[in-house]
Protein backbone atom coordinates (compact mmCIF):
# COMPACT_ATOMS: atom_id res chain seq x y z
CA UNK A 1 0.00 0.00 0.00
CA UNK A 2 1.34 3.68 -0.78
CA UNK A 3 1.24 5.97 1.87
CA UNK A 4 2.07 9.90 1.01
CA UNK A 5 3.43 12.13 4.03
CA UNK A 6 2.74 15.41 3.53
CA UNK A 7 4.69 17.71 6.37
CA UNK A 8 7.37 20.51 5.75
CA UNK A 9 8.63 19.10 9.43
CA UNK A 10 11.58 16.39 8.53
CA UNK A 11 10.97 15.17 12.53
CA UNK A 12 7.53 14.41 11.79
CA UNK A 13 8.66 12.81 8.27
CA UNK A 14 11.23 10.84 9.39
CA UNK A 15 9.42 9.74 12.71
CA UNK A 16 6.08 8.57 10.88
CA UNK A 17 8.46 7.43 7.64
CA UNK A 18 10.30 5.08 11.08
CA UNK A 19 7.06 3.95 12.61
CA UNK A 20 5.59 2.76 9.01
CA UNK A 21 8.39 1.10 7.76
CA UNK A 22 8.72 -0.88 11.17
CA UNK A 23 5.47 -2.43 10.29
CA UNK A 24 6.33 -3.14 7.04
CA UNK A 25 5.00 -0.29 5.10
CA UNK A 26 7.58 0.03 2.33
CA UNK A 27 6.05 2.28 -0.18
CA UNK A 28 6.23 5.72 1.68
CA UNK A 29 6.25 9.01 -0.24
CA UNK A 30 7.10 12.44 1.24
CA UNK A 31 6.27 16.28 0.38
CA UNK A 32 7.45 19.01 1.97
CA UNK A 33 4.50 21.47 0.51
CA UNK A 34 0.76 20.87 -0.71
CA UNK A 35 1.93 21.93 -4.09
CA UNK A 36 4.84 19.23 -4.57
CA UNK A 37 1.76 16.96 -3.00
CA UNK A 38 -0.78 18.13 -6.27
CA UNK A 39 2.38 17.28 -8.36
CA UNK A 40 2.58 13.69 -6.96
CA UNK A 41 -0.79 13.06 -7.44
CA UNK A 42 -1.19 14.15 -10.76
CA UNK A 43 -3.56 16.69 -10.23
CA UNK A 44 -1.31 19.92 -11.60
CA UNK A 45 -0.52 18.51 -14.69
CA UNK A 46 -3.39 16.10 -16.29
CA UNK A 47 -0.96 14.43 -18.75
CA UNK A 48 1.85 13.88 -16.19
CA UNK A 49 2.32 10.39 -14.82
CA UNK A 50 0.36 9.44 -11.12
CA UNK A 51 1.47 8.15 -8.52
CA UNK A 52 -0.85 5.40 -7.20
CA UNK A 53 -1.67 6.53 -3.15
CA UNK A 54 -3.75 4.51 -1.02
CA UNK A 55 -3.56 6.76 2.29
CA UNK A 56 -2.69 10.62 2.82
CA UNK A 57 -1.16 11.98 6.09
CA UNK A 58 -1.33 15.66 5.80
CA UNK A 59 -0.15 18.22 7.88
CA UNK A 60 -2.80 21.11 8.61
CA UNK A 61 0.22 23.65 9.07
CA UNK A 62 1.87 23.50 5.39
CA UNK A 63 3.62 27.08 3.64
CA UNK A 64 1.15 28.65 1.21
CA UNK A 65 -1.56 26.15 0.90
CA UNK A 66 -2.30 24.90 4.02
CA UNK A 67 -3.22 21.32 4.91
CA UNK A 68 -7.36 21.89 5.02
CA UNK A 69 -7.33 23.52 1.73
CA UNK A 70 -4.91 20.89 -0.04
CA UNK A 71 -7.21 18.29 1.37
CA UNK A 72 -10.11 20.30 0.13
CA UNK A 73 -8.82 20.60 -3.46
CA UNK A 74 -7.61 16.91 -3.50
CA UNK A 75 -11.45 15.91 -2.68
CA UNK A 76 -12.89 17.60 -5.20
CA UNK A 77 -10.33 16.01 -7.90
CA UNK A 78 -12.43 13.06 -9.55
CA UNK A 79 -8.84 11.43 -9.59
CA UNK A 80 -8.05 11.57 -6.12
CA UNK A 81 -11.39 12.07 -4.69
CA UNK A 82 -11.20 8.84 -2.97
CA UNK A 83 -8.01 8.94 -1.58
CA UNK A 84 -8.64 8.25 2.55
CA UNK A 85 -6.78 11.77 4.08
CA UNK A 86 -5.60 11.47 7.77
CA UNK A 87 -4.79 14.97 8.94
CA UNK A 88 -2.07 15.62 11.76
CA UNK A 89 -2.39 18.69 13.86
CA UNK A 90 -0.78 19.97 16.79
CA UNK A 91 -3.63 20.86 18.71
CA UNK A 92 -6.98 19.32 18.86
CA UNK A 93 -9.43 22.16 18.97
CA UNK A 94 -13.18 21.51 18.08
CA UNK A 95 -13.27 24.12 14.81
CA UNK A 96 -10.17 22.94 13.69
CA UNK A 97 -10.87 19.64 13.55
CA UNK A 98 -14.47 20.25 12.34
CA UNK A 99 -12.48 22.02 9.29
CA UNK A 100 -10.67 19.31 8.08
CA UNK A 101 -13.74 16.89 8.22
CA UNK A 102 -15.75 19.23 6.28
CA UNK A 103 -12.76 19.85 4.01
CA UNK A 104 -12.92 15.49 3.53
CA UNK A 105 -10.69 14.24 6.09
CA UNK A 106 -11.81 10.73 7.73
CA UNK A 107 -9.12 11.03 10.90
CA UNK A 108 -7.14 12.65 12.63
CA UNK A 109 -3.76 12.28 14.32
CA UNK A 110 -2.38 15.02 16.97
CA UNK A 111 0.95 15.42 17.39
CA UNK A 112 3.49 13.72 18.89
CA UNK A 113 1.79 11.21 17.11
CA UNK A 114 2.36 7.69 19.42
CA UNK A 115 3.25 4.95 17.07
CA UNK A 116 0.83 2.63 18.00
CA UNK A 117 -2.15 5.48 17.22
CA UNK A 118 -0.64 6.04 14.04
CA UNK A 119 -0.21 2.32 12.88
CA UNK A 120 -3.81 2.29 14.65
CA UNK A 121 -5.28 4.44 12.57
CA UNK A 122 -3.21 4.18 9.35
CA UNK A 123 -4.84 0.57 9.27
CA UNK A 124 -7.86 1.68 9.59
CA UNK A 125 -8.16 3.88 7.24
CA UNK A 126 -6.45 1.34 4.69
CA UNK A 127 -8.95 -1.24 5.68
CA UNK A 128 -11.70 1.16 5.10
CA UNK A 129 -9.88 2.38 1.46
CA UNK A 130 -9.42 -1.48 0.23
CA UNK A 131 -13.05 -1.65 1.37
CA UNK A 132 -14.03 0.81 -1.09
CA UNK A 133 -12.02 -0.23 -3.75
CA UNK A 134 -13.43 -3.82 -3.98
CA UNK A 135 -17.19 -2.16 -4.04
CA UNK A 136 -15.71 0.26 -6.32
CA UNK A 137 -14.43 -2.94 -8.61
CA UNK A 138 -17.78 -4.90 -7.55
CA UNK A 139 -19.98 -1.47 -8.63
CA UNK A 140 -17.85 -1.19 -12.32
CA UNK A 141 -18.09 -5.20 -12.51
CA UNK A 142 -21.85 -4.39 -12.54
CA UNK A 143 -22.40 -2.06 -14.02
CA UNK A 144 -20.35 -3.67 -17.30
CA UNK A 145 -22.49 -6.85 -17.13
CA UNK A 146 -25.69 -4.39 -17.35
CA UNK A 147 -24.29 -2.52 -20.06
CA UNK A 148 -23.34 -6.16 -22.04
CA UNK A 149 -27.24 -7.63 -20.99
CA UNK A 150 -28.83 -4.13 -22.17
CA UNK A 151 -27.00 -4.72 -25.34
CA UNK A 152 -27.93 -8.54 -25.67
CA UNK A 153 -31.47 -7.54 -24.74
CA UNK A 154 -31.35 -4.57 -27.79
CA UNK A 155 -29.79 -7.29 -30.05
CA UNK A 156 -32.60 -9.69 -29.48
CA UNK A 157 -34.83 -7.11 -29.81
CA UNK A 158 -33.69 -6.01 -33.29
CA UNK A 159 -33.15 -9.57 -34.27
CA UNK A 160 -36.97 -10.20 -33.12
CA UNK A 161 -37.65 -8.00 -35.53
CA UNK A 162 -35.53 -9.27 -38.68
CA UNK A 163 -36.58 -12.13 -41.01
CA UNK A 164 -33.51 -14.47 -40.89
CA UNK A 165 -33.37 -15.66 -44.17
CA UNK A 166 -33.61 -12.58 -45.81
CA UNK A 167 -32.24 -9.92 -43.49
CA UNK A 168 -35.41 -7.74 -43.91
CA UNK A 169 -38.21 -7.00 -41.81
CA UNK A 170 -40.72 -9.40 -40.64
CA UNK A 171 -43.92 -9.98 -39.87
CA UNK A 172 -44.15 -9.03 -36.99
CA UNK A 173 -42.32 -5.81 -37.46
CA UNK A 174 -44.67 -4.97 -40.13
CA UNK A 175 -47.63 -5.27 -38.28
CA UNK A 176 -46.26 -3.45 -35.52
CA UNK A 177 -45.26 -0.28 -38.18
CA UNK A 178 -48.01 -0.34 -40.47
CA UNK A 179 -50.16 0.25 -37.24
CA UNK A 180 -47.63 2.93 -36.00
CA UNK A 181 -47.83 4.73 -39.49
CA UNK A 182 -51.52 4.39 -39.75
CA UNK A 183 -51.59 5.94 -36.45
CA UNK A 184 -49.26 8.99 -37.50
CA UNK A 185 -51.12 9.30 -41.01
CA UNK A 186 -54.49 9.76 -38.75
CA UNK A 187 -52.78 12.17 -36.63
CA UNK A 188 -51.20 14.36 -39.81
CA UNK A 189 -54.17 13.84 -42.02
CA UNK A 190 -51.80 12.58 -45.07
CA UNK A 191 -51.72 9.85 -47.30
CA UNK A 192 -50.34 5.87 -46.71
CA UNK A 193 -49.46 3.97 -49.19
CA UNK A 194 -49.39 -0.45 -49.24
CA UNK A 195 -47.85 -2.38 -51.60
CA UNK A 196 -48.49 -6.24 -51.08
CA UNK A 197 -45.72 -8.65 -53.69
CA UNK A 198 -45.36 -12.12 -54.80
CA UNK A 199 -43.30 -13.99 -56.44
CA UNK A 200 -44.34 -15.47 -59.38
CA UNK A 201 -44.97 -19.59 -60.08
CA UNK A 202 -42.55 -19.47 -56.95
CA UNK A 203 -43.74 -23.18 -55.92
CA UNK A 204 -42.46 -24.39 -59.23
CA UNK A 205 -38.95 -22.92 -58.90
CA UNK A 206 -38.79 -24.54 -55.67
CA UNK A 207 -40.02 -27.80 -57.63
CA UNK A 208 -37.74 -26.86 -60.05
CA UNK A 209 -34.62 -25.85 -58.35
CA UNK A 210 -34.42 -26.72 -54.53
CA UNK A 211 -35.43 -25.26 -51.26
CA UNK A 212 -31.69 -24.46 -51.05
CA UNK A 213 -32.00 -22.40 -54.28
CA UNK A 214 -35.45 -20.93 -53.43
CA UNK A 215 -34.14 -19.82 -50.43
CA UNK A 216 -31.16 -17.62 -52.42
CA UNK A 217 -33.55 -16.22 -54.48
CA UNK A 218 -35.91 -14.85 -51.61
CA UNK A 219 -32.94 -13.29 -50.62
CA UNK A 220 -32.41 -11.95 -53.85
CA UNK A 221 -35.76 -10.47 -54.54
CA UNK A 222 -35.63 -9.27 -50.87
CA UNK A 223 -32.33 -7.56 -51.39
CA UNK A 224 -33.58 -5.75 -54.92
CA UNK A 225 -36.76 -4.61 -52.74
CA UNK A 226 -34.90 -2.80 -50.26
CA UNK A 227 -32.44 -0.95 -52.79
CA UNK A 228 -35.30 0.11 -54.74
CA UNK A 229 -36.87 2.15 -51.52
CA UNK A 230 -34.91 5.35 -51.04
CA UNK A 231 -36.54 6.87 -48.09
CA UNK A 232 -35.63 6.33 -44.64
CA UNK A 233 -39.17 6.23 -43.39
CA UNK A 234 -40.20 3.22 -46.25
CA UNK A 235 -40.24 -0.15 -45.09
CA UNK A 236 -40.15 -3.46 -46.98
CA UNK A 237 -40.99 -6.47 -44.99
CA UNK A 238 -40.99 -10.03 -45.50
CA UNK A 239 -45.18 -10.63 -45.41
CA UNK A 240 -44.74 -14.90 -45.67
CA UNK A 241 -43.43 -17.31 -47.57
CA UNK A 242 -42.59 -16.02 -51.29
CA UNK A 243 -44.91 -13.03 -50.03
CA UNK A 244 -43.33 -9.23 -49.48
CA UNK A 245 -44.70 -6.14 -48.20
CA UNK A 246 -43.59 -2.13 -48.82
CA UNK A 247 -44.94 0.29 -46.54
CA UNK A 248 -44.41 3.81 -47.49
CA UNK A 249 -45.63 6.51 -44.95
CA UNK A 250 -47.20 10.27 -46.43
CA UNK A 251 -47.56 8.64 -49.82
CA UNK A 252 -50.20 9.09 -52.42
CA UNK A 253 -51.25 6.37 -55.07
CA UNK A 254 -49.09 8.17 -57.53
CA UNK A 255 -46.14 7.94 -55.64
CA UNK A 256 -46.59 4.48 -54.67
CA UNK A 257 -46.91 3.65 -58.63
CA UNK A 258 -43.55 5.32 -59.09
CA UNK A 259 -41.48 3.39 -56.33
CA UNK A 260 -43.49 0.16 -57.89
CA UNK A 261 -41.84 0.66 -61.39
CA UNK A 262 -38.74 1.44 -59.60
CA UNK A 263 -38.88 -2.57 -57.91
CA UNK A 264 -37.03 -4.99 -60.49
CA UNK A 265 -39.10 -7.33 -61.79
CA UNK A 266 -36.14 -9.93 -62.78
CA UNK A 267 -33.80 -10.79 -60.15
CA UNK A 268 -31.21 -12.86 -62.03
CA UNK A 269 -30.77 -16.02 -59.98
CA UNK A 270 -30.20 -20.02 -61.05
CA UNK A 271 -33.78 -19.07 -63.44
CA UNK A 272 -33.39 -17.06 -66.66
CA UNK A 273 -36.06 -14.47 -64.96
CA UNK A 274 -37.77 -14.30 -61.57
CA UNK A 275 -40.77 -11.75 -61.79
CA UNK A 276 -43.59 -10.68 -59.37
CA UNK A 277 -47.04 -9.09 -58.74
CA UNK A 278 -47.94 -6.55 -57.20
CA UNK A 279 -50.84 -4.90 -55.23
CA UNK A 280 -50.85 -0.87 -54.40
CA UNK A 281 -53.27 0.47 -52.00
CA UNK A 282 -53.59 4.10 -50.53
CA UNK A 283 -55.72 5.66 -48.33
CA UNK A 284 -55.75 9.07 -45.78
CA UNK A 285 -56.93 8.12 -42.64
CA UNK A 286 -59.78 8.12 -41.34
CA UNK A 287 -62.44 6.47 -43.45
CA UNK A 288 -64.83 3.85 -42.44
CA UNK A 289 -63.09 1.14 -43.33
CA UNK A 290 -60.15 1.36 -41.18
CA UNK A 291 -56.60 -0.33 -41.35
CA UNK A 292 -57.65 -3.90 -41.96
CA UNK A 293 -59.17 -2.72 -45.86
CA UNK A 294 -55.95 -1.18 -46.78
CA UNK A 295 -54.30 -4.42 -46.46
CA UNK A 296 -56.86 -6.83 -47.94
CA UNK A 297 -57.47 -4.14 -50.83
CA UNK A 298 -53.75 -4.25 -51.25
CA UNK A 299 -54.11 -7.76 -51.44
CA UNK A 300 -57.38 -7.72 -54.03
CA UNK A 301 -55.22 -5.99 -56.18
CA UNK A 302 -52.05 -8.47 -55.99
CA UNK A 303 -54.32 -11.60 -56.91
CA UNK A 304 -55.71 -9.14 -60.00
CA UNK A 305 -52.31 -8.56 -61.12
CA UNK A 306 -51.87 -12.34 -60.96
CA UNK A 307 -54.89 -13.62 -62.82
CA UNK A 308 -54.73 -11.35 -65.47
CA UNK A 309 -50.89 -12.50 -66.42
CA UNK A 310 -48.36 -11.95 -63.38
CA UNK A 311 -45.27 -9.70 -63.69
CA UNK A 312 -47.51 -6.48 -63.19
CA UNK A 313 -49.31 -4.36 -60.64
CA UNK A 314 -52.65 -3.21 -59.91
CA UNK A 315 -54.01 -0.33 -58.00
CA UNK A 316 -56.95 -0.18 -55.39
CA UNK A 317 -57.92 3.71 -54.46
CA UNK A 318 -59.28 3.40 -51.41
CA UNK A 319 -59.75 7.68 -51.31
CA UNK A 320 -62.68 6.70 -53.54
CA UNK A 321 -64.53 4.46 -51.95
Amino acid sequence: MDILIVDDSESITLLFNTFLKDEGFEDIHIAKTASQAFQLLGMEDEGAAKQPIDLILMDIQLPNINGIEACRQIKSNTSTQDIPIIVVTATSKVKKLEQAFNAGAIDYIVKPAEKIELLTRVKSALKLKQEMDQRKAREKELLELTVQLQEANQKLHRLSFIDSLTQIANRRYFDHLLAEEWRRSLRIKKPISLIMIDIDYFKKFNDTYGHQRGDYCLSMVAAAFKKSLKRAGDCVARYGGEEFAVILPNTDLDGAVNVADKIEHNSSTVSDQVTVSMGISCATPPFKSGLERLISSADEAMYKAKQEGRDQYKLFNLENK
